[in-house]
């Protein structure tokens, strides 16, 4: 999988924070005083282990986060796009399905079932 570089408007969000608090602190010491930049983003957003053994591992990406799906010894099954869950929650992963919780402009939690149809087998 390629490379993905951080942008500058990545870059300057992620690091918005801490340049407030640089300036409503001027006297803080940091070594290094600024945190260095990595030659890319990070490749894994989050891994979680489902009963049956899998292993599903978010993969972050520009075009959108996605799932992959590895058997007990390693393969991979397959990839899905990585479907919109709550900050927080974890999802739950069962025999042909995945449920996760999402939250909708009004704070209100939805939960969605997603069915896993295996092909191939």
């Amino acid at each position: 999988m390629p490379e993905e570089p951080i942008s500058d408007e990545e870059w300057t969000a992620e690091n918005q924070d801490f340049e407030e608090f640089l300036s409503e602190n001027p006297n803080a010491s940091c070594d290094p005083r600024r945190p260095s930049r990595p030659t890319r983003k990070p490749f894994i957003e989050d891994i979680f282990l489902a009963p049956d053994g899998t292993l599903w591992v978010e993969v972050i990406r520009t075009a959108g986060n996605r799932l992959e799906v590895f058997d007990p010894e390693g393969r991979l099954l397959g990839s899905v796009a990585a479907p919109p869950r709550k900050e927080g929650s974890v999802p739950v992963f069962g025999a042909g399905y995945l449920v996760t919780v999402r939250q909708d402009s009004l704070d209100l939690d939805h939960v969605d079932v997603w069915r896993i149809e295996r092909t191939g087998r």
